[in-house]
């Protein structure tokens, strides 16, 4: 949204920032006013604490009010999930994906791209150890304080170097022009050696087709398990875009079986009884003879004289 001008002059002649601290200096604003000034901290993540007297941000303050003056906008955490590809993770699907998982107390759990934390939430109650990575402050900072997770780094995930230290990677990340895939073979390489991923993915990835080759291989030579999410699993929260959970393990098991792609239910359809081949040929030949009819009286017409009129309405042929 577009910052409104009075907003936009408290921001920029009322703060004060101090590393992750910023506070507001001079009279005390009218409540209306404070209201919307904290909703745009809050939407590059600031959050007001009473024990610190002031807006405590997940990276530098005035890094993070510094598009806010450059631009004069600011997308609220409404506006994001549209314009970010935000779509919260469903409880009917967050639960079967840690159920996947086989999770264990104690585990430790990297859910990247996390958002406001839904999985790492889940991941949290069944006793694991949960990080999490976020490149948008306002969604870090709603993590930090659900408390759920041990620690929230405000990064793009694509950028952070692989650390081989997670037993788990629980994940649900953007889809658009194939970027699941890219985050997700980005994600196994935060696993340990005996470590499981298991990620929501679009339905994209289990077609056959150039751009999804190299992760279908991927998938299928660590042994990776696909299922099909149904139809609308992500209605509620805005997109009904297909999806699936793709499982994959570090490395590949033993036991492995050949990974199944599922692929789409379509609706069979009433095959029509042929009838009788000599009423077929007879109702062929009379078609024939009726289209042959209408040609030569189309000819007729063509070859026909056409009348023309001389003044005096006369008619000469």
């Amino acid at each position: 949204m577009r910052i409104p001008t009075d907003v936009l002059a408290v921001l920029s002649d009322r703060t004060k920032t101090d590393g992750h601290r910023m506070v507001l200096v001079g009279p005390r604003l009218p409540p209306a006013l404070y209201q919307r000034v904290n909703e745009v901290l809050e939407a590059v993540g600031g959050r007001w604490t009473k024990t610190e007297g002031a807006h405590l941000f997940p990276v530098h303050a005035a890094e993070a009010l510094a598009p806010v003056f450059t631009t004069g906008e600011v997308v609220t955490l409404g506006e994001k999930r549209t314009l970010a590809q935000y779509f919260p993770t469903s409880d009917p699907v967050v639960g079967r994906l840690v159920a996947l998982a086989d999770l264990e107390p104690g585990m430790t759990v990297l859910e990247p791209s996390a958002g406001s934390g839904a999985i790492a939430t889940a991941a949290a109650a069944r006793g694991a150890l949960v990080d999490c990575i976020e490149r948008d402050p306002g969604y870090a900072t709603v993590l930090s304080d659900s408390h759920v997770a041990r620690r929230v780094q405000v990064a793009d995930f694509l950028t952070i170097p692989a650390e081989p230290r997670f037993d788990r990677v629980l994940m649900n990340p953007p889809f658009t022009r194939g970027t699941d895939m890219a985050h997700v073979t980005h994600a196994l390489r935060f696993l340990k050696p005996n470590g499981l991923l298991v990620s929501v993915m679009s339905w994209t990835v289990t077609e056959q087709t150039g751009s999804t080759a190299a992760f279908r291989k991927l998938v299928e030579q660590r042994g990776g398990l696909v299922e099909a999410l149904p139809a609308r699993a992500f209605s509620q929260s805005g997109t009904t875009v297909d999806t699936v959970l793709v499982t994959i393990p570090a490395t590949r098991p033993a036991d492995a079986q050949p990974t199944i792609w599922p692929v789409r239910d379509l609706p069979t359809q009433d095959v029509e009884e042929l009838g009788n081949p000599a009423d077929i040929a007879a109702e062929i030949v009379a078609d024939l003879r009726k289209a042959v009819a209408a040609f030569e009286e189309v000819a007729a017409a063509l070859t026909k004289p056409t009348p023309t009129t001389v003044p005096g309405d006369i008619e000469v042929s």
